[in-house]
């Protein structure tokens, strides 16, 4: 096929449209996180919802726990590496029967995934115990109401 320089410069033109769009369409930010942002910035009370069992684990991506939690939203930060993030801990007892206080962690990135991470702290010591980071799809793994 001989292209003239004319007809060239068309074929060019749009090959590099369409490869720009494919680049902007992966960067675009999910409408879900700007539905949940707004909501946020407008003081709307804001609850998540997840259900453990249709998320991943992180590194592997293997199904995570069959546990279903909710929270309600009381604080949050945006960043623009982190997106949405906002936290939660509690003091409750282990399965071996020793004081802990729970921390769980939780980003909302601008595609729309949800990562959870969950430490935990036995009272009396300074060592934090990983206990998983999961990756959560909106809506099955975590869902968001106002």
């Amino acid at each position: 096929m001989n292209l003239t320089g004319r007809a060239l410069l068309i074929v060019l033109s749009v090959l590099s449209a369409t490869t720009v769009s494919g680049v902007v369409s992966a960067n675009e930010t999910s409408p879900k996180y700007m539905e949940v942002l707004k909501a946020l910035q407008t003081g709307k009370n804001v609850k998540l919802i997840l259900d453990m069992n249709h998320c991943t684990t992180a590194e592997g991506g293997k199904p995570g726990p069959g546990t279903q939690a909710g929270l309600v939203i009381n604080a949050f930060r945006v960043t623009a590496q982190n997106g949405i993030s906002f936290a939660n801990a509690h003091q409750t007892v282990d399965s071996s029967g020793h004081a802990v206080t729970e921390y769980i962690r939780h980003s909302l990135n601008r595609d729309g995934k949800l990562t959870v991470r969950a430490s935990k702290l036995v009272v009396g010591t300074t060592e934090l115990v990983n206990q998983g980071e999961f990756v959560c799809e909106l809506p099955d793994g975590a869902t968001f109401i106002w």
